[in-house]
């Protein structure tokens, strides 16, 4: 058993609460959402599925923050870091083809930047976690 290093206990740490604090307001309060972004579309259904997928993915970072087990968790990490990385480049491709106030660009540019800085840092951890074992 490997255990993972303190610094990445944190860094998942992180990562669940930033994916409950996101997977929350899409699934609960997507008209909130909506409206305080500014979004040029709006379709509950795909939002709080978007909402419940990062859920899915705080919940498996908790087990993963709980188990500390790194060879039991590190698929999922590496899962969590293809993710991110698939939300990064469809939220920068968007750009090209979505129409934006300039309220929801503001709203789309910091999510883009918080994820990534997630990417970055997980990927970063993931990498210095894997030479250890």
């Amino acid at each position: 058993m490997v255990e993972m290093s303190k610094e990445y206990k944190i860094i998942v740490f992180v990562n669940v609460i930033a994916a409950f604090i996101y997977g929350i307001l899409y699934v609960f309060l997507p008209d909130v959402v909506y409206s305080g972004n500014d979004a040029p579309y709006f379709d509950p259904h795909f939002w709080r599925l978007f909402g419940g997928v990062l859920i899915a993915m705080g919940i498996v970072g908790l087990f993963g923050f709980l188990k500390l087990d790194w060879d039991k968790i590190k698929v999922f990490m590496l899962y969590g870091i293809v993710v991110l990385l698939i939300i990064l480049l469809v939220n920068l491709t968007s750009n090209i083809y979505v129409i934006r106030s300039a309220t929801n660009l503001i709203f789309h540019w910091i999510d883009s930047i918080v994820i990534l800085i997630l990417l970055i840092i997980n990927t970063f951890f993931y990498m210095r976690e894997n030479k250890k074992s």
